[in-house]
């Protein structure tokens, strides 16, 4: 019985400080929303999300922590901006993402730092430190880098599991514009953080205000001079569904 109250206890004090810094985050999250660019959401339903890139993992090393490693839903997120090609080239744009990465996401909310690599130089194998409010810090490493893309996977201790891809391209649906695009496929990291920053919606708010931020920031870089609307499309994959498609 004594074992049982300790574990409890022990439950406990790990839970609430997690509790109040989701808290915390959320609030900060809907503040920032309100001097943030202009979006329209989607929720896609029914799986129709095969119109995406696909749920193939990047290359992954040691001490990475991939979306099969994580726990419960599997969240599809694709965060589109389109840009004038006039303003730079897609090149150019590509190396504003990856030199400016640390800069273009709001420090209040998620603060990247390069723990691992050169800062005037940006490679596969560069680590990042993510320091969030309360006990949300982790870390993510370039797995991958593409001439139109590049990938970054969550490391051990990131509350959550999956990987992110950075690319711009051709505009298809307004010719004559670049499309920059950051696409992740995650799951939380366990069953605490799946209730505290997934089940809760605040995983989902504070990544929404990240990304729609760093897109507004990027088009400010590429010298696009109105405010472009970032379309976000979210999916929700069961982890059953997502095992039958790598089953299939």
């Amino acid at each position: 019985m004594k074992y049982i109250h300790r574990a409890q206890r022990a439950s406990l004090h790990t839970a609430i400080p997690i509790l109040l810094a989701t808290g915390s985050l959320g609030l900060m999250a809907i503040l920032w929303r309100r001097r943030s660019a202009p979006r329209a959401e989607e929720q896609l339903r029914d799986r129709h999300w095969n119109q995406f890139t696909g749920t193939s993992a990047p290359p992954s090393g040691e001490g990475t922590q991939a979306a099969d490693d994580g726990t419960g839903v599997l969240v599809h997120r694709r965060y589109d901006v389109s840009l004038p090609d006039r303003a730079m080239s897609r090149d150019i744009v590509m190396r504003l993402m990856q030199l400016h990465l640390t800069e273009l996401a709001p420090a209040a909310l998620a603060n990247f730092e390069k723990s691992e690599g050169v800062d005037s130089v940006f490679r596969v194998d560069d680590e990042y430190e993510i320091t969030m409010l309360g006990p949300w810090n982790g870390k993510v490493r370039v797995t991958e880098m593409l001439p139109d893309s590049f990938t970054l996977v969550t490391l051990e201790g990131h509350p959550e599991a999956g990987h992110i891809t950075f690319s711009v391209d051709d505009d298809v649906e307004q010719p004559g514009n670049l499309r920059a695009r950051i696409e992740s496929w995650a799951r939380a990291r366990d069953s605490l953080v799946e209730v505290a920053y997934g089940t809760l919606g605040i995983g989902k708010q504070v990544q929404t205000e990240v990304w729609v931020t760093f897109l507004q920031r990027l088009s400010v870089l590429a010298g696009v001079t109105t405010r472009p609307e970032v379309h976000i499309t979210t999916e929700n994959i069961p982890q059953s569904a997502d095992s039958k498609d790598r089953d299939a």
